[in-house]
């Protein structure tokens, strides 16, 4: 299988078409994809066969036409792609990763105290004494 994490841009905005509805043919690809891409449904189609060989993607027949779905779900392709960059980008320190997001201006309202929720969550709370 391909390395989720080194996926391109078009690859996910096909995957992201079959995440979003499930299953899809060539057309229905080609056609959520063609104004933002440009490419013609031939080029889709070769595309959508290079990710299955990949194993990214699985079909089904239709009558004449292959109907695709993804075989990996959108959280493991984002997981592989978050410990891609901190691995290597940053070394393995996500305190800095976290930093860097926050300074880079890249916050919405909100994001914040929904980080500071999952931290929550995930820090272990205090210890009791025995």
């Amino acid at each position: 299988m391909k390395d989720l994490s080194q996926m391109t841009d078009l690859q996910l905005e096909i995957m992201d078409v079959l995440w979003v509805r499930g299953e899809a043919t060539v057309a229905d690809v080609h056609d959520a994809l063609v104004e933002r891409t440009g490419l013609a449904r031939k080029t889709i189609g070769t595309l959508l066969g290079r990710l299955e060989k990949q194993g990214m993607l699985a079909h089904r027949e239709n009558g004449r036409e292959f109907v695709y779905r993804a075989t990996v779900p959108r959280s493991g392709v984002a997981r592989a792609t978050v410990d891609n960059v901190v691995s290597r980008v940053f070394r393995g320190d996500v305190a800095a990763m976290v930093s860097h997001v926050l300074e880079a201006g890249e916050v919405r309202e909100g994001d914040v105290e929904r980080i500071r929720e999952l931290l929550a969550r995930w820090s272990p709370g205090p210890k009791e004494n025995p």
